[in-house]
Protein backbone atom coordinates (compact mmCIF):
# COMPACT_ATOMS: atom_id res chain seq x y z
CA UNK A 1 0.00 0.00 0.00
CA UNK A 2 2.79 2.34 1.17
CA UNK A 3 4.43 1.28 -2.56
CA UNK A 4 1.40 2.40 -4.31
CA UNK A 5 0.98 5.83 -3.06
CA UNK A 6 4.87 6.53 -3.22
CA UNK A 7 4.09 5.72 -7.00
CA UNK A 8 0.98 7.59 -7.41
CA UNK A 9 2.58 10.81 -6.02
CA UNK A 10 5.65 10.29 -8.48
CA UNK A 11 3.22 10.18 -11.42
CA UNK A 12 0.95 12.71 -10.30
CA UNK A 13 4.09 15.15 -10.22
CA UNK A 14 5.22 13.61 -13.34
CA UNK A 15 2.57 14.98 -15.37
CA UNK A 16 2.13 18.17 -13.53
CA UNK A 17 6.00 18.72 -14.92
CA UNK A 18 4.97 17.05 -18.32
CA UNK A 19 1.97 19.88 -19.07
CA UNK A 20 4.17 23.04 -17.61
CA UNK A 21 6.58 21.65 -20.02
CA UNK A 22 4.04 21.86 -23.09
CA UNK A 23 2.29 24.97 -21.65
CA UNK A 24 6.00 26.21 -21.54
CA UNK A 25 6.53 25.55 -24.66
CA UNK A 26 3.51 26.44 -26.22
CA UNK A 27 4.01 29.78 -24.79
CA UNK A 28 7.68 30.12 -25.88
CA UNK A 29 6.22 29.20 -29.86
CA UNK A 30 3.53 31.69 -29.14
CA UNK A 31 5.88 33.94 -28.16
CA UNK A 32 8.44 33.98 -31.13
CA UNK A 33 5.49 34.03 -33.32
CA UNK A 34 4.16 37.14 -31.76
CA UNK A 35 7.56 38.46 -32.13
CA UNK A 36 8.24 37.66 -35.63
CA UNK A 37 4.92 39.46 -36.30
CA UNK A 38 6.08 42.83 -34.27
CA UNK A 39 9.74 42.95 -36.60
CA UNK A 40 7.82 42.69 -40.00
CA UNK A 41 5.64 45.55 -38.64
CA UNK A 42 7.91 47.39 -37.36
CA UNK A 43 10.19 47.04 -40.43
CA UNK A 44 6.89 48.23 -42.44
CA UNK A 45 6.85 51.29 -40.16
CA UNK A 46 9.87 52.22 -41.35
CA UNK A 47 8.56 52.35 -44.78
CA UNK A 48 7.89 55.47 -46.86
CA UNK A 49 4.71 55.11 -47.96
CA UNK A 50 2.02 54.53 -45.27
CA UNK A 51 -0.66 53.55 -47.47
CA UNK A 52 0.15 49.67 -48.50
CA UNK A 53 -2.11 47.11 -46.80
CA UNK A 54 -0.30 44.06 -44.94
CA UNK A 55 -2.36 41.10 -43.42
CA UNK A 56 -1.66 40.14 -39.91
CA UNK A 57 -2.07 36.80 -40.61
CA UNK A 58 -0.73 35.85 -43.76
CA UNK A 59 -3.24 34.57 -46.20
CA UNK A 60 -1.95 31.07 -48.31
CA UNK A 61 -3.38 31.62 -51.79
CA UNK A 62 -4.46 28.95 -54.04
CA UNK A 63 -1.66 26.88 -56.72
CA UNK A 64 -2.34 29.30 -59.60
CA UNK A 65 -2.76 32.48 -57.31
CA UNK A 66 0.07 31.70 -55.64
CA UNK A 67 2.29 30.99 -59.09
CA UNK A 68 1.05 34.26 -60.71
CA UNK A 69 2.51 35.87 -57.54
CA UNK A 70 5.68 34.46 -57.58
CA UNK A 71 5.90 35.41 -61.41
CA UNK A 72 5.44 38.97 -59.78
CA UNK A 73 8.02 38.17 -57.69
CA UNK A 74 10.32 37.13 -60.11
CA UNK A 75 9.78 40.33 -62.56
CA UNK A 76 10.73 42.33 -59.92
CA UNK A 77 13.67 40.23 -59.61
CA UNK A 78 14.66 41.47 -62.90
CA UNK A 79 13.50 44.97 -62.54
CA UNK A 80 16.29 45.14 -59.41
CA UNK A 81 18.81 43.31 -61.35
CA UNK A 82 18.70 46.00 -64.60
CA UNK A 83 18.66 48.48 -61.82
CA UNK A 84 22.44 46.87 -60.12
CA UNK A 85 24.02 47.32 -63.83
CA UNK A 86 22.28 50.81 -64.18
CA UNK A 87 20.61 49.29 -67.21
CA UNK A 88 17.89 51.75 -68.69
CA UNK A 89 16.31 49.79 -71.54
CA UNK A 90 16.51 46.91 -69.32
CA UNK A 91 14.56 48.26 -66.75
CA UNK A 92 12.23 49.75 -68.68
CA UNK A 93 11.60 45.99 -70.18
CA UNK A 94 11.12 44.58 -67.08
CA UNK A 95 9.04 47.04 -65.56
CA UNK A 96 6.61 46.30 -68.89
CA UNK A 97 6.96 42.46 -67.65
CA UNK A 98 6.34 43.35 -64.25
CA UNK A 99 3.01 45.24 -64.72
CA UNK A 100 1.93 42.48 -67.80
CA UNK A 101 2.81 40.06 -64.77
CA UNK A 102 0.70 41.62 -61.96
CA UNK A 103 -2.69 42.39 -64.13
CA UNK A 104 -2.75 38.59 -65.12
CA UNK A 105 -2.29 37.11 -61.11
CA UNK A 106 -5.59 35.19 -61.11
CA UNK A 107 -7.47 35.92 -58.16
CA UNK A 108 -9.00 32.71 -57.18
CA UNK A 109 -10.14 31.49 -53.92
CA UNK A 110 -8.92 34.52 -51.89
CA UNK A 111 -11.40 35.70 -49.45
CA UNK A 112 -12.13 39.24 -48.47
CA UNK A 113 -9.02 40.35 -46.79
CA UNK A 114 -6.78 38.87 -48.98
CA UNK A 115 -8.73 40.30 -51.82
CA UNK A 116 -8.82 43.81 -50.54
CA UNK A 117 -4.99 43.44 -49.75
CA UNK A 118 -3.93 42.01 -53.48
CA UNK A 119 -6.19 45.07 -54.99
CA UNK A 120 -4.50 46.96 -52.65
CA UNK A 121 -1.38 46.29 -53.89
CA UNK A 122 -1.96 45.96 -57.53
CA UNK A 123 -3.32 49.20 -57.79
CA UNK A 124 -0.37 50.56 -56.44
CA UNK A 125 1.87 48.60 -58.54
CA UNK A 126 0.14 49.62 -61.75
CA UNK A 127 0.24 53.11 -60.74
CA UNK A 128 4.54 53.40 -59.78
CA UNK A 129 5.20 50.63 -62.85
CA UNK A 130 3.62 53.02 -65.32
CA UNK A 131 5.32 55.97 -63.56
CA UNK A 132 8.71 54.60 -63.23
CA UNK A 133 8.23 53.68 -67.14
CA UNK A 134 7.45 57.58 -68.17
CA UNK A 135 10.24 58.82 -66.58
CA UNK A 136 13.58 59.60 -68.35
CA UNK A 137 16.80 58.68 -66.10
CA UNK A 138 17.56 56.06 -63.64
CA UNK A 139 17.52 57.84 -60.54
CA UNK A 140 13.94 58.86 -60.98
CA UNK A 141 13.68 55.11 -61.61
CA UNK A 142 14.99 54.61 -58.54
CA UNK A 143 12.85 56.33 -56.27
CA UNK A 144 10.46 54.66 -58.02
CA UNK A 145 11.58 51.07 -57.39
CA UNK A 146 11.79 52.39 -53.57
CA UNK A 147 7.92 52.33 -53.66
CA UNK A 148 7.59 48.81 -55.97
CA UNK A 149 10.15 47.42 -53.49
CA UNK A 150 7.59 48.46 -50.38
CA UNK A 151 4.76 46.80 -52.00
CA UNK A 152 6.53 43.92 -52.82
CA UNK A 153 7.43 43.35 -49.22
CA UNK A 154 3.80 43.50 -48.13
CA UNK A 155 2.61 41.10 -50.83
CA UNK A 156 5.36 38.16 -49.88
CA UNK A 157 4.09 38.93 -46.09
CA UNK A 158 0.65 39.35 -46.74
CA UNK A 159 0.94 35.72 -49.05
CA UNK A 160 3.33 33.84 -47.79
CA UNK A 161 5.65 34.13 -50.38
CA UNK A 162 8.77 31.63 -49.82
CA UNK A 163 8.72 29.41 -53.07
CA UNK A 164 12.78 31.36 -53.12
CA UNK A 165 14.64 32.29 -50.27
CA UNK A 166 14.63 36.61 -49.90
CA UNK A 167 16.26 39.21 -47.88
CA UNK A 168 14.93 42.65 -46.69
CA UNK A 169 17.46 44.45 -47.41
CA UNK A 170 18.11 48.50 -46.40
CA UNK A 171 20.66 50.86 -47.65
CA UNK A 172 21.02 53.74 -45.57
CA UNK A 173 23.30 56.19 -47.81
CA UNK A 174 20.03 55.98 -50.93
CA UNK A 175 18.55 59.50 -51.81
CA UNK A 176 21.30 61.22 -50.27
CA UNK A 177 20.95 59.36 -46.99
CA UNK A 178 17.31 59.45 -46.85
CA UNK A 179 17.42 55.44 -46.82
CA UNK A 180 15.62 52.88 -48.78
CA UNK A 181 14.70 49.14 -48.57
CA UNK A 182 14.52 46.18 -51.45
CA UNK A 183 13.93 42.97 -51.66
CA UNK A 184 17.19 40.84 -52.71
CA UNK A 185 17.18 36.99 -53.54
CA UNK A 186 21.01 36.75 -52.95
CA UNK A 187 22.20 36.74 -49.46
CA UNK A 188 25.32 38.43 -51.13
CA UNK A 189 22.91 41.29 -52.68
CA UNK A 190 23.74 44.23 -54.78
CA UNK A 191 22.73 47.16 -54.56
CA UNK A 192 20.06 48.56 -56.33
CA UNK A 193 19.95 52.53 -55.83
CA UNK A 194 23.64 53.04 -55.92
CA UNK A 195 24.72 50.82 -58.77
CA UNK A 196 28.32 50.22 -59.70
CA UNK A 197 29.63 53.15 -57.46
CA UNK A 198 28.79 51.23 -54.00
CA UNK A 199 27.37 47.87 -55.42
CA UNK A 200 28.28 46.19 -51.88
CA UNK A 201 26.21 48.75 -49.64
CA UNK A 202 23.60 47.55 -47.86
CA UNK A 203 22.53 45.75 -44.70
CA UNK A 204 19.79 42.49 -44.58
CA UNK A 205 17.05 43.59 -41.95
CA UNK A 206 14.89 40.73 -42.31
CA UNK A 207 15.27 36.82 -44.12
CA UNK A 208 11.36 36.53 -45.66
Amino acid sequence: MKYSIIAALILSVVLISCDRSQKSNEKDTKGQAENMHREHKSLADNFAHKNIVILDHPFKPGEATKAGMEQVVGAYISLENALIRDNLNGTNKAAALMAERVATVPIGNMDDKALEAWKNHATLYEQKLKELQHVDNLADKRSYFAHISEIMYCTIKSFGLKENKLFAVYCPMAFDGKGAYWISDKKKFKNPYMGPKMPTCGEIKEEL
